[in-house]
């Protein structure tokens, strides 16, 4: 990712309406894809460290058991699929959770130092710049394969065009998993912008119509749908607890329906949207 620039939209980034909303000082919506448009970011430099730290033990195992949470998600997906492109890996958790499942493996970020650290202490394969469907090794490109975008999308000034280079990159039966932070969340809603994702950082906030509306710019079929939370906390007996409480009716209905690898707080807090996605055959 490059520096973030310090700008206000004129036009939605994610379907090109020029007639947004302003909700106020602080941010505008498109009322077509119902994108909500940050209009006090500040520029950030990625590639020296901007928006993640190395992190220590602690914060590492808790990103690999989301990686693990995610990889439950796609796995009901994966019909021979072999590889995995993570692009904006971070510190490498996608990477790391992935090996028994997709054992070729690549990762794109900008984040020097990060990278430095996941070459040094886990040996992963990583590319240490923004990604293109040319930057694909040919032995990669030939298999079924996996792209996960997780929590770059809200990063992006023009996210039309890296999934434009993404699609360019994928095969026929190839995958797409998509991941970020939700304005229509229970966060966002309770907190507004005290909520931490709403930061310099992030240029906007999806909701899953907006995610959604983005994709269908670039021919995917969506075979998945939902929203989750970190795991931090998420099936603790006090979130059920809290939940069963204040939703009760809601909690019976989600606990009848939701599939095993999504929590009641995924469902009700719901401050993550992802989408998985799939590259239909020629001339489906």
């Amino acid at each position: 990712m490059s520096p973030s620039p310090s700008r206000h939209f004129d036009h939605c980034p994610v379907c090109g309406n020029a007639t947004l909303e302003e909700v106020d000082l602080r941010a505008s919506r498109c009322p077509d894809c119902d994108l909500l448009l940050n209009r006090d970011t500040a520029p950030l430099d990625y590639a020296e460290g901007g928006g993640q730290a190395v992190p220590d033990a602690g914060k590492m195992a808790w990103r690999l058991e989301n990686a693990k949470r995610r990889l439950a998600i796609i796995a009901p997906h994966l019909k021979g699929h072999r590889g995995l492109v993570d692009i904006g890996c971070g510190s490498g958790e996608m990477l790391l959770a992935a090996a028994p499942l997709l054992p070729q493996r690549l990762g794109f970020d900008t984040n020097l130092p990060l990278i430095r650290h996941i070459r040094e202490h886990y040996g992963l394969d990583v590319r240490g710049k923004p990604f293109h469907a040319e930057a694909l090794p040919e032995q990669l490109a030939a298999l079924p394969k996996v792209f996960s975008l997780s929590h770059v999308l809200e990063h992006l000034s023009d996210p039309n065009a890296l999934l434009g280079e993404i699609v360019r990159a994928m095969g026929p039966g190839d995958l797409l998993y998509l991941e970020v932070p939700l304005h229509s969340g229970r966060s966002f809603q309770e907190q507004g912008y005290d909520w931490n994702l709403w930061n310099h950082e992030h240029l906007t906030l999806y909701s899953l119509a907006a995610l959604a509306r983005l994709t269908r710019n670039h021919d995917l079929v969506e075979v998945d749908r939902g929203t989750r939370i970190f795991a931090r906390g998420s099936h603790s007996g006090k979130t059920r607890l809290r939940l069963l409480f204040r939703q009760p009716l809601a909690c019976l209905r989600t606990l009848l329906t939701k599939p095993s690898y999504l929590s009641l707080a995924d469902l009700l807090i719901a401050d993550y949207g992802y989408l998985v996605l799939c590259r239909p055959p020629e001339g489906a």
